[in-house]
């Protein structure tokens, strides 16, 4: 399976977020921040030792939305599921890219053609 290769400018979700970037270009953070006492736990992301924090950012949960309708859009999941399964997503040589088995533990699992590629 080749990755999606939709252009991210020409989605109606790319629209929507040029517009509405009109909408927060000028937001102050001390008037974020004061309107929502809980920004930097609204805007924080935490997994294992995974930390970011979004919140003094001119972001709102409506850009957020946006760039989620984005990813749906050019098909981010597909492409994160074909990096994972080992679909042949390198292009120019027709192959997985197995970045996960670089990475993985000798115990994980890799899968290519229906061969785990660790061992």
């Amino acid at each position: 399976m080749a990755l999606p290769t939709v252009n991210p400018t020409t989605t109606n979700a790319w629209k929507a977020l040029l517009n509405h970037f009109e909408s927060v270009k000028d937001l102050k953070m001390k008037a974020l921040f004061s309107k929502n006492k809980n920004r930097a736990n609204t805007f924080t992301i935490e997994w294992d030792d995974f930390y970011v924090d979004f919140s003094k950012n001119r972001i709102t949960e409506e850009t957020f939305k946006l760039l989620l309708d984005l990813a749906d859009e050019v098909k981010l999941k597909e492409a994160i599921q074909a990096y994972y399964t080992g679909d042949p997503i390198n292009q120019t040589e027709n192959r997985a890219v197995l970045h996960t088995a670089l990475r993985g533990k000798k115990a994980d699992t890799v899968l290519v053609d229906g061969k785990n590629v660790m061992p």
